[in-house]
């Protein structure tokens, strides 16, 4: 094994927009319902994937739902507030992989262009990684096999040689259809034995 690919949300990051929203809503059953119809998980994606910038999608969900306007603006003004933090255990594997220095370390993320430089200033375990693909950036986002195909020639790894680990079963299954060694993270201590067992760590 040469390489390992890493996701950051729920792998290295623990991003979540409950950690935002359980401060602004009082009623846990509203803030779900929020989240599931209007903040909702595809229309976050659709940033992620580059689809949507935040400076219009805003105004037009706030027109669409107008009480909620004050919910939805936080999304982006208090943005950070959704990342909780480093997980650490799985930071401390990144950093022992890089101790190593016989394995290439890159990481492949669905992460909007427009909150991206939020983690760049926060988390400084992203200078570990040889380089970084950030899906907002490049208008494709997992599990599409494209995005796969460019990390691989983008960064000159052979996906038959390289471990990608993420949490998201979609992005893990598409992965393994295109040749990748795969890890479905679950949690920091299968991953240590998986990378044990590959004899990386």
């Amino acid at each position: 094994m040469e390489t390992v690919l890493f996701d950051l949300g729920g792998v290295l990051v623990d991003w979540d927009p409950r950690h935002l929203y359980r401060k602004i809503f009082t009623d846990p059953a509203e803030m779900e319902r929020f989240l599931t119809e209007v903040c909702h998980p595809h229309w976050n994606f659709l940033h992620d994937k580059g689809a949507l910038g935040f400076a219009n999608s805003i105004p037009d969900l706030q027109h669409r739902y107008p009480d909620y306007s004050d919910q939805i603006a936080a999304w982006m003004d208090r943005w950070p507030e959704m990342m909780k933090g480093p997980i650490d255990r799985t930071v401390h594997i990144l950093e022992e992989l890089k101790s190593r220095g016989n394995v290439r370390l890159f990481a492949l993320t669905n992460w909007s262009a427009d909150t991206w430089p939020y983690a760049l200033e926060r988390f400084e375990f992203l200078n570990h990684f040889e380089d970084i693909l950030v899906s907002g950036r490049e208008k494709l986002a997992k599990p599409d096999p494209q995005i796969f195909d460019l990390a691989a020639s983008r960064f000159k790894f052979d996906p038959r040689e390289t471990l990608f680990i993420d949490d998201n079963e979609k992005n893990i299954q598409q992965a393994r259809e295109m040749g990748f060694v795969t890890h479905w993270f679950r949690e920091p201590l299968k991953l240590r034995r998986d990378l044990m067992e590959y004899g990386l760590l």
